[in-house]
């Protein structure tokens, strides 16, 4: 608010509000002291502006400052500004009694006490004022990354129900239980079960902002068996993950969608085989790694969706980045384990923020 366009316009009108509110009361009445009404409104219009200056530079200061506590922010902004409206109203109070009457301890007391109350009460409006406007901008921005969430969050789900309802993956997948009926009953009974289950995962998955680990681990697990059933030995996927970590959470189909970049995108034959790692590094990283032997494909934008859509889900909910790292031989993703600080509660931005789980 200190900071707004249109603030001089604001301290003349308060200057001007002051002067009023000091007329209607009756202030000289009951204390006789010698000042024209335009002596009067300098003084409120020098002490209303060194009052709202000395806060603004005060509060653009303490916006590079990273506060735990909004009440600790709040404290240092109010005791910060107690401090210089004292200094500007000892420092203008004393100026004008010196320019305008007779300067002595008897004459400069009592207008000091009175300018020294004004003073104050100004310094805890305009205090009050900025508290509120802050609070409005940033329920506001809460609110834009609310949205912007849910519609990443949307997309992503839409995404993921995109990637297993499309034809190929349709036909694929049944084109391997034809082939497993005849030969397995037992084999193409747990296909069925598992194909099933990937299903359930992905339309259920959207409702919720995080998901725990272990329950991603478990879907992964039915997706990758459908992946081993259509390409045998050529894919070889290896699952190392501590099962301290296993009750933390990361954002729902991540791992999807990093395991279905990685075949889409690389050879998987018995010649070359796509070897698939996912281990947790230091209990603070999800790492996904595949070896690197690119095709072409005619869609390279389902990798730029995922990992856009992956990281702007984390960078909302702990803006914490994931990292992506590729060299001649890998392409790795490391995606941030999220502890929950207490219950469902996780702390973003110096803030705890209710999550869905």
């Amino acid at each position: 608010m200190f900071s707004h366009q249109y603030r001089y316009f604001f301290i003349v009108l308060l200057a001007a509000y002051s002067l009023l509110n000091t007329m209607m009361v009756e202030v000289f009445v009951h204390y006789p002291i010698e000042i024209s009404n335009l002596e009067l409104f300098l003084i409120f219009l020098l002490l209303t502006f060194g009052i709202w200056e000395a806060n603004r530079l005060w509060d653009n200061y303490l916006q590079t400052k990273n506060f735990k506590n909004i009440w600790t922010r709040v404290a240092t902004i109010f005791a910060g500004s107690i401090v210089f409206t004292t200094l500007i109203t000892l420092t203008v109070g004393l100026t004008g009694a010196y320019l305008i009457m007779p300067f002595n301890l008897a004459t400069v007391l009592l207008p000091m006490k009175l300018l020294m109350m004004f003073a104050f009460r100004i310094n805890l409006f305009l205090n009050v004022l900025n508290v509120i406007y802050w609070y409005i901008n940033q329920l506001e921005k809460t609110q834009i990354e609310a949205e912007k969430f849910k519609k990443i969050s949307t997309q992503a789900q839409l995404q993921a129900v995109r990637n297993q309802l499309n034809p190929h993956f349709l036909f694929n997948n049944l084109s391997v239980l034809t082939a497993l009926i005849p030969l397995d009953t037992n084999a193409s009974v747990e296909f069925v079960r598992q194909f099933s289950k990937v299903y359930r995962y992905v339309l259920k998955s959207h409702e919720k902002e995080l998901m725990e680990l272990d329950t991603e681990l478990d879907f992964i697990d039915s997706y990758l068996y459908l992946l081993k059933k259509r390409f045998g030995e050529s894919l070889k996927i290896s699952v190392q993950v501590d099962e301290e970590v296993r009750q933390h959470y990361i954002v729902p189909m991540a791992l999807q969608m990093l395991v279905e970049n990685a075949v889409k995108h690389n050879v998987v034959s018995k010649n070359k085989p796509l070897q698939i790692n996912i281990f947790t590094e230091d209990d603070q990283l999800l790492i996904v790694q595949n070896n690197l032997q690119r095709k072409e494909v005619n869609d390279l934008e389902s990798t730029q969706f995922g990992l856009s859509n992956i990281s702007q889900r984390y960078e909302f909910l702990t803006h914490k980045p994931i990292v992506i790292q590729e060299s001649e031989a890998y392409f790795t993703v490391k995606l941030p384990i999220i502890k929950l600080v207490t219950g469902n509660r996780l702390l973003v931005n110096n803030r705890l923020k209710e999550v869905v789980y």
